[in-house]
């Protein structure tokens, strides 16, 4: 069975690195190039529109810095991937664009192979930073990996849902007929929850949900 696509949306201001890139993704079998945007403001109306899996977002537009948009991608498309491009080498400039929301940070010299790298790594629920970067880099990102507000980007508004209603104490079947889901559905959100917190029973899903303000 073929496993679905990537879909990716690619925003540049610049034509040239868009052609580019669109030719190196169109020769990766497992990605899906679904638009292009040219401005901030196209960027989420393209994002509205074909609700991709990643975008590749260059750090600047028009002397923009492109990391203020990232808190409302974050809040409008909560199982979106950014992953940024950028020439620049700062490791405050990377936390920075890691404390924002984006799940990488990738050099626009990146070889063909570092951008699977790191478009893998995205799809995974990983966190990437270009590994042309300096070491102190490294720490940095394990750091952000395993935050409590990198986790909480990773679930879905179903997912949740599902924890709002299990910190108010339902049960699976309570819970599949508040959502008009079944209960086999809500068992595999529930896998995926846990998986994604790194937690292992419902009283601590419960203790991490306020503790982060889910409920």
């Amino acid at each position: 069975m073929n496993l679905p696509l990537t879909r990716i949306v690619v925003a540049d201001d610049h034509p040239v690195v868009l052609g580019g890139l669109r030719l190196m993704l169109e020769s990766m079998p497992a990605y899906q190039w679904v638009a292009e945007a040219a401005s901030l403001k196209e960027t989420l109306t393209v994002c509205e529109q074909f609700r991709p899996d990643i975008l590749i977002l260059d750090l600047n537009f028009d002397g923009k810095n492109s990391l203020d948009l990232v808190p409302e991608l974050r809040l409008r498309f909560p199982a979106l991937k950014v992953l940024v491009f950028s020439a620049y080498h700062s490791t405050g400039l990377v936390k920075k664009a890691l404390e924002t929301g984006v799940n990488g940070y990738l050099l626009k010299d990146a070889s063909k192979a570092e951008w699977s790298d790191a478009l893998q790594a995205l799809s995974q629920q990983k966190i990437y930073v270009s590994n042309h970067l300096s070491p102190t880099i490294t720490p940095i990102a394990n750091e952000f990996q395993h935050s409590a507000f990198q986790q909480i980007t990773n679930l879905s508004e179903q997912e949740k849902k599902i924890i709002k209603l299990i910190a108010q104490g339902l049960m699976e079947d309570g819970i599949a007929e508040a959502l008009f889901i079944s209960k086999h559905t809500v068992h595999t959100h529930k896998k995926n929850i846990f998986k994604k917190l790194q937690l292992h029973t419902n009283t601590d899903l419960v203790k991490f949900a306020y503790e982060n303000g889910l409920v």
